[in-house]
């Protein structure tokens, strides 16, 4: 029977899918008190890819994704060889998007893999608002044209009260 699968070729192509099984890529990551432990395995094409681009950096970059206009974000530069790290994560809290990818030389970066990981709810404090014209001096407006004009007469009123008491003297 295998003979009659190796000569119909059906033999070969298992072993050819067999083998493609086992080169993918995969990201894995938990995270644990302030800290996420990130595990990946990239395929061959993809190694080869990024080493021969020259100014190609694999790296792993972590996002804030909950959604509330929030942009924090953090990229770290990784070995083309290494296949697990630890990161300490930005924000304590909220929804994490993690991604593996490599940055080319233009700046642009790629990502190959990702995963999202929630820290729970994300707590946001509503900062208090200022009134800062509470503060403000009843000569504010005398005050910031001295600030401007550092003491010099530029001319106009300030010229007319000088030649009128150097007339009345």
């Amino acid at each position: 029977m295998k003979w009659l699968l190796s000569k119909l070729g059906l033999l070969r192509q298992e072993k050819n899918t067999q083998t493609l099984k086992r080169d993918v890529s995969f990201l894995k990551a938990s995270a644990k008190s302030n800290t996420i432990s990130c595990e990946w395995g990239l395929r061959k094409q993809t190694q080869q890819l990024i080493s021969q681009n020259q100014g190609t950096t694999l790296m792993i970059r972590i996002r804030d994704a909950s959604g509330d206009g929030t942009i924090a974000n953090k990229s770290i530069e990784i070995g083309l060889h290494a296949t697990q790290a630890q990161i300490d994560t930005p924000f304590p809290n909220g929804l994490i998007l993690l991604e593996l990818g490599y940055k080319t030389p233009e700046g642009d970066f790629i990502t190959l893999e990702y995963r999202f990981i929630d820290l729970g709810p994300k707590k946001c404090t509503t900062p208090e608002l200022t009134n800062w014209f509470t503060n403000e001096s009843k000569n504010i407006h005398q005050e910031m044209y001295d600030l401007a004009t550092r003491g010099v007469t530029l001319g106009g009123s300030e010229r007319i009260r000088v030649d009128q008491q150097t007339i009345s003297q």
